[in-house]
C-alpha cells in the first residue's frame, strides 16, 4: 500500500493478509502470527492534512478495545503509544506510516495486528502476548470481528475529523496509567522520577505533571510507559 500509485488508493481502503512473513511492529520489532488464525491488515486514510495523526492511531486502538470488550466480555486497555493489552499482555499492536507527495500528505497507513485464535506463541513472547481465544476459551469468528471493528473505526474517524473532545476523553479513559503516578522512558532513557499521567491533548501529545507540579507534553516518538 505504500508503493501503490495514488490513483489506486482510496480513502478507507483495506489490505488484509491471512499470513505475514515479515510482520513489523513499533521499533522495528517482529510481529508473530500463525497462518489463518489472526487478523493482520492495513487501513488507508486520505485526510487533507497530517496533523493529529497519532490521535487517529489511538482512535483505531480505542475501536479495537471496544470491540474486544463487546465480543469476549473482557476489559482491554491501550498502552502508550500504540498497543492494546488484556491482563497486561499484548493482544494487538498498531503501526502508522505516512506517504507524502512533496509537502502534501498522500496517504496515512495504519497497520494492525490482532491475536485472535492463536493459542501458542514462541518462548520469547509467550509471557507477553495473548489472544482473544486464550482469554475467552472460545473460537472467535475473524470475519465478523473485523466487520464490527471496521464499523467502529468509521465512527471514530468521523469523531477524529470533527476534532471531538469526546473522542479524546474516550481514549484517555482507556490509557494504562491515566490519572496515576507512573514512570516513563524518555528518548530511550528510563526516568527515576514519576509523572502523573493526564492523557493526550488535542494535538495528540501525551501530557503529564512532574513531581514539582510542572506540566509536560511529549510527542509519541519521545516517550514510552514503563509498566514492569
Amino acid at each position: 500500500m505504500k508503493q501503490l500509485p495514488a490513483e489506486e488508493i482510496s480513502h478507507g481502503q483495506l489490505c488484509l493478509a491471512d499470513y505475514q512473513v515479515k510482520g513489523r511492529g513499533q521499533y522495528e520489532r517482529n510481529w508473530e502470527t500463525d497462518t489463518g488464525k489472526n487478523l493482520t491488515f492495513t487501513l488507508a486514510f486520505r485526510p487533507n492534512h497530517a496533523d493529529r495523526f497519532h490521535i487517529l492511531t489511538l482512535a483505531c486502538a480505542r475501536a479495537a478495545v471496544a470491540e474486544i470488550e463487546e465480543s469476549i466480555g473482557c476489559e482491554a486497555f491501550i498502552k502508550w503509544p500504540n498497543d492494546v493489552l488484556i491482563n497486561n499482555k499484548k493482544v494487538a499492536g498498531l503501526l502508522t506510516e505516512t506517504v507524502f507527495n512533496g509537502n502534501k500528505l498522500d496517504r496515512l497507513l495504519i497497520g494492525i495486528g490482532l491475536n485472535v485464535n492463536q493459542e501458542d506463541f514462541s518462548t520469547n513472547i509467550e509471557k507477553k502476548a495473548v489472544s482473544l481465544k486464550q482469554v475467552s476459551h472460545q473460537l472467535v469468528d475473524r470475519e465478523q470481528f473485523l466487520c464490527r471493528f471496521l464499523s467502529r473505526v468509521e465512527f471514530e474517524y468521523l469523531r477524529w475529523h470533527k476534532q471531538s473532545d469526546a473522542l479524546l476523553r474516550s481514549i484517555n479513559q482507556k490509557i494504562i496509567g491515566y490519572g496515576e503516578w507512573v514512570k516513563f522512558s524518555i528518548n530511550g532513557h528510563d526516568q527515576q522520577t514519576k509523572y502523573k499521567l493526564l492523557g493526550i491533548n488535542e494535538n495528540g501529545q501525551l501530557t503529564a505533571i512532574d513531581e514539582e507540579g510542572g506540566l509536560k507534553t511529549f510527542s509519541y516518538e519521545q516517550i514510552r510507559l514503563i509498566t514492569d
